[in-house]
């Protein structure tokens, strides 16, 4: 509440006064955080220094009853700066423990609300404090210190809000030469970066000073820019920074070495052979000799360091050696121009491989091609870590003809499975980036032999190239799924290949017009029938099963190979009524009946060449009128049948048209579609009665729904064309029903016209249908 009443009475002397006179009176006894905040919350809303004295006064009463004026542990620290200022401004004695005890913030909060007059008097009284207590401070240990470095700062925060050139204050440069002086001769690490770093506009004025404050590569970059001897002149301090392993001194090497080579280039040179043999920073040794020296200094240098014994004894207690010879394997690629790649091979061999590989990476893919020819024999005939940087090799500089003979020759001579997976996926990697009709089929000879040649235990790396056939060129894809699919399908549970197996089989619909007949029906899909007596596990084949059928040569085809997996299909039946397994065969027949429209969808928009099914829809339509019965599975049936009909109508459509750009849902369609409607729902009735409108229409429904006819627009199209026999109520109580009840924008005035013509029927049973259908839902 009172934080409210500070803010209305801000602006106002009068009411300060009061809000301060009832906090004195009636709340001075309360707890001291809650005094607390209301008097900071009134400093940071009031200026102190503009309240009138007897206003003041009864502030600084409540500053007493806080023991601001005392040795006090509580945070009175605006307090005391509002006394500070007040005092300052009004040219008053500031009282001693307000001096010692105040932080000498900048006040730049306030800079703003003061004439010129009250900024001098306010600037002054702070920088002569600070400057004093500089001054004053004892410096015995790094802590106190460290004391006048925030003393310090706090002088620089102040100089750059109240916008003051430093150079205008020498005896901060002063104290600056001082600080730098002591931290030199304790030999001190307390970092004076951030007085460097305070203002960029101040570098200049601070640049003779700039690596005592700041050690690190952009301040040796700005002192080579201007004034190169500055470097020489702070050696030792550089020196800690050049053999410092975790700094880059990247940039300045380079400098160095481009335009000042002989001078100070070959004194860091020296410095840095004179540290090769120190314990410490021999990361950063290494790495400044490599970019200064030329090429052939680094070979001579190197080869003095070639191991003996390639096995590391990482018990032996001088551990200079092993460190030095690690550092120049790992860094022989910065060395321009590169040094032979044989200096690098002097150091891959066993434990200290690891170590040489930064390097064989970098410069195994600059290699020339004569280069590539003399040392090709000499990895592909070594160790199998090196051999690996071989195939690389081969693989980024030999042409496709090249590879078949030299992957060839070292397949057969490896049984290592790590190089036997290298091969594989550079031979797949190759096949999928060659533009060349010819060579893809030569590459996957090779890739075939691979194959066949696989044993039931390789790497993941091989499994997971099988399993990824989307990337493979058109004109093999069949092949290459076919044979990914026997090997790994015949792997034992042990390999862990089920997840690339599932992978093909997912890619099956896309893949399917390109795989062999008597494949698909003999091996990928002869587990279907074992998998189907469960209740979800032969869903993975699902799409399979329907692809495989949609994909025959023609109509006939089609039949014939509906007829291969047929016992797929009597499995679901054989189960369609069993307590364990008769909900999922169920729907699992569900799901192939709804696959089987969906993929022939996706294959008509794609415009593959492939026939239209009607006659094996009309086979999947007689083999559920005869096998299962048709009272308890009346929608499933009658929506198969409205299905076929569709395609049956868009195969005749298609025949009479004389462009090829169809589309499956092409409204041209649907007054024939209406009429087909019709005439089932007529047979319908005469067979099994008039009430078995209902069920037709959640056949009509889940037609619709298979046929991907979910736009309100072409669902509201056919429907209008069902009325078109104005004498069949029937007709009428399924438009009711299916109609959607809340279109579109755009399907709506479609919505309001058929409602209208619905109504239009006189028939009470047709109207009591029509209210109950539509009584919840709002007509425009």
């Amino acid at each position: 509440m009172l934080s409210v009443l500070i803010s209305n009475a801000k602006n106002n002397a009068e009411h300060v006064n009061m809000l301060l006179t009832y906090v004195l009176e009636k709340q001075i006894n309360v707890p001291f955080k809650f005094k607390i905040k209301f008097i900071n919350d009134l400093l940071l809303n009031v200026s102190p220094h503009k309240l009138d004295e007897a206003t003041w006064n009864i502030l600084d009463q409540l500053f007493h009853s806080m023991d601001v004026y005392t040795e006090t542990e509580n945070d009175v620290q605006l307090c005391r700066e509002s006394i500070m200022l007040r005092k300052v401004l009004n040219d008053e004695p500031v009282p001693e423990i307000i001096k010692q005890k105040c932080t000498f913030t900048s006040f730049k909060n306030i800079f703003k609300t003061l004439n010129e007059k009250q900024k001098l008097k306010l600037f002054t009284y702070i920088f002569n404090s600070l400057i004093e207590n500089i001054k004053h401070k004892l410096c015995v240990n790094e802590s106190d210190y460290k004391d006048i470095v925030n003393i310090l700062e706090n002088m620089f925060t102040l100089l750059k809000d109240w916008k003051k050139a430093l150079s205008d204050y020498p005896v901060v440069h002063e104290q600056i030469q001082k600080l730098i002086q002591i931290k030199e001769e304790m030999n001190w690490t307390t970092d004076l970066a951030h007085l460097y770093n305070m203002n960029k506009s101040w570098r200049k004025y601070l640049f003779e000073v700039s690596l005592s404050l700041s050690l690190c590569e952009e301040t040796c970059l700005n002192a080579l820019k201007h004034k190169p001897q500055l470097l020489t002149r702070h050696d030792n301090q550089i020196h800690t920074l050049r053999t410092n392993d975790a700094v880059s001194l990247r940039r300045v090497l380079a400098k160095l070495r481009v335009y000042w080579p002989d001078s100070l280039a070959r004194h860091w040179t020296e410095a840095y052979m004179q540290s090769l043999n120190e314990p410490t920073g021999q990361k950063a040794v290494i790495k400044g000799l490599f970019v200064l020296l030329a090429a052939n200094e680094v070979v001579k240098l190197s080869k003095k360091y070639v191991p003996n014994d390639f096995d590391i004894n990482w018990g032996d207690t001088d551990q200079i050696d092993i460190i030095m010879r690690k550092n120049i394997a790992n860094h022989l690629h910065i060395v321009r121009p590169f040094v032979p790649l044989d200096t690098v091979l002097w150091f891959a061999k066993g434990d200290y491989l690891q170590y040489a590989v930064p390097s064989l990476n970098a410069m195994i893919p600059n290699l020339n091609v004569v280069e590539s020819q003399e040392y090709l024999p000499k990895l592909l005939d070594a160790p199998v870590s090196l051999q690996k940087f071989g195939l690389h090799l081969a693989f980024q500089k030999f042409k496709p003809n090249d590879l078949k003979i030299i992957f060839s020759n070292v397949w057969k001579s490896s049984n290592n499975s790590s190089i036997r997976s290298v091969i594989f996926e550079h031979t797949y990697d190759q096949i999928c980036t060659v533009k060349h009709e010819t060579t893809e089929k030569d590459l996957w000879q090779l890739l075939k032999i691979f194959i066949d040649n696989l044993k039931s235990e390789e790497s993941t790396g091989i499994y997971k190239k099988l399993s990824e056939v989307a990337n493979i060129p058109v004109s093999i894809r069949g092949e290459y799924y076919m044979k990914s699919y026997e090997y790994l399908s015949s792997l034992p549970e042990s390999a862990d290949c089920k997840k690339y197996v599932n992978n093909l089989l997912s890619y099956t619909p896309t893949v399917m017009e390109f795989l062999d007949e008597d494949f698909v029906a003999y091996k990928l899909l002869s587990q279907a029938v074992s998998k189907f007596d469960t209740s979800w596990h032969g869903n993975q084949y699902l799409p399979s099963l329907a692809c495989f059928i949609l994909c025959g040569r023609n109509e006939e085809n089609q039949v014939q190979r509906f007829r291969k997996i047929i016992s797929v299909i009597d499995e679901m039946f054989k189960n369609w009524d069993t307590i364990e397994s008769g909900e999922g065969s169920q729907r699992n027949f569900d799901d192939f009946l709804s696959k089987m429209v969906y993929h022939f969808i996706e294959y008509f928009k794609r415009n593959f060449n492939l026939p239209i099914p009607v006659k094996v829809f009309t086979e999947i339509c007689t083999k559920i009128e005869n096998d299962l019965s048709v009272s308890e599975n009346y929608v499933k049936l009658t929506s198969w049948k409205l299905v076929t009909t569709y395609v049956t109508l868009l195969n005749e459509f298609i025949g009479l048209e004389t462009h090829n750009d169809h589309q499956y849902d092409d409204i041209k369609l649907f007054p024939s579609f209406g009429k087909a409607i019709i005439r089932h729902l007529k047979e319908d009735c005469n067979e099994y009665g008039p009430i078995v409108h209902h069920c037709f229409a959640n056949a009509l429904e889940k037609a619709l729904e298979m046929l991907r006819i979910n736009n309100d627009e072409m669902k509201l199209e056919i429907l209008r064309h069902i009325l078109n026999d104005e004498d069949f109520d029937l007709a009428y109580l399924v438009v009711s029903k299916v109609v959607p009840k809340e279109p579109r924008d755009e399907a709506k005035h479609l919505q309001t016209e058929l409602i209208k013509k619905l109504k239009l029927n006189s028939s009470p049973f047709v109207q009591i249908h029509i209210y109950n259908d539509f009584w919840e839902y709002s007509e425009d």
